[in-house]
């Protein structure tokens, strides 16, 4: 969950944002269905309010189309041999499954996730509300209420399409995805300056000694990397759901998959939030530390490999990792 702070590499960005945001087919059930596709997009963020005038309705046809996303993730998980990518959709669908879906207030049940709420009940949000849904029409001074209540930084999505937000302090959602390029920007000019070469490093490269020797590179400057790739990690699931080609996406994917690696093998480094994006501890490429690998060799093969590669950063990482784990055992 992200804490309520301002993100350090981005001057100016403090204030909430606003989509205005049309369903692709009308009628409530199909607002709902395309909320929930939204808001899956944002799950990781923290909680949600869903404003609307009949809540249990759209809590069942949410819970619905919540399920069956779910279930579309379990066959992409089976159809898939990509370690990488299995646990990724393992974590996602373990973390739909503990998703709570709630019509009381949050002061009545403040453990649940995603809160479905009458536009008279905004007295009282959840704390840590990072996404809003507006399905009914707000008067201003609702709308004032709702933003005192939820975090800078936070968005709100509306699909009524009226003026109440025009005078209030919002930024249109263009100019958060705006500060993603921003961030990018700095994550690519770390590489280059480290001679990674970011294009080679896309999730489908076949050439695993690329990803090895940038792994290699970034341990020993692990806590400047880890700095920036939090930054532009946190500013990328602020502004989701985005639009981006392929490419931009596998490289995107590619740099956070090399941060929660540099984090795994970084004693001290702690970053919640690439191991949250993966729910894994600390293991995330090390299935079981005293026998296999990801690439299924065994970690004394893999110390030798590395370090003739001359890979020693992440030789003696590997080491430090297995002498870790050999005491919590």
């Amino acid at each position: 969950m992200i804490a309520p702070s301002v993100i350090g590499g981005v001057s100016g960005m403090a204030k909430c944002y606003i989509e205005s945001r049309t369903s692709a087919a009308r009628g409530t059930d199909s607002i709902a269905a395309d909320v929930v596709r939204h808001l899956h997009t944002r799950e990781h963020l923290g909680k949600a309010a869903i404003i609307c005038d009949q809540p249990l309705a759209v809590l069942a046809v949410a819970r619905k189309q919540w399920l069956k996303i779910s279930r579309s993730i379990q066959r992409q998980r089976a159809s898939t041999l990509n370690a990488d990518k299995i646990l990724k959709f393992t974590h996602t669908i373990t973390h739909m499954q503990h998703m709570h879906f709630s019509t009381k207030s949050p002061l009545e049940q403040p453990d649940a996730n995603f809160y479905f709420l009458r536009p008279h009940d905004l007295s009282i949000m959840p704390l840590q509300c990072w996404s809003v849904y507006i399905l009914s029409s707000l008067g201003t001074s609702t709308a004032q209420t709702l933003l005192m209540q939820i975090p800078s930084e936070a968005l709100i999505v509306d699909y009524t399409h009226t003026d109440t937000w025009r005078d209030l302090d919002v930024a249109p959602k263009s100019t958060l995805e705006k500060y993603v390029v921003q961030e990018w920007r700095q994550v690519e000019q770390f590489l280059r300056t480290h001679n990674i070469a970011i294009e080679l490093l896309t999730s489908d490269i076949q050439d695993v000694d690329t990803m090895d020797d940038a792994l290699d590179t970034l341990l020993s400057v692990n806590r400047k990397f880890l700095h920036i790739a939090n930054e532009f990690q946190r500013t990328l699931e602020l502004a989701r759901p985005l639009r981006l080609t392929k490419e931009t996406r596998a490289r995107y994917d590619a740099v956070v998959l090399l941060a929660h690696r540099v984090q795994a093998l970084s004693p001290g480094a702690f970053t919640q939030r690439f191991l949250e994006t993966y729910n894994e501890d600390d293991t995330f490429f090390l299935y079981d530390h005293r026998k296999l690998t990801l690439g299924g060799e065994t970690l004394e093969v893999a110390f030798g490999r590395h370090a003739a590669a001359g890979r020693l950063h992440l030789a003696e990482a590997l080491r430090t990792f297995a002498a870790r784990q050999d005491l919590k055992n």
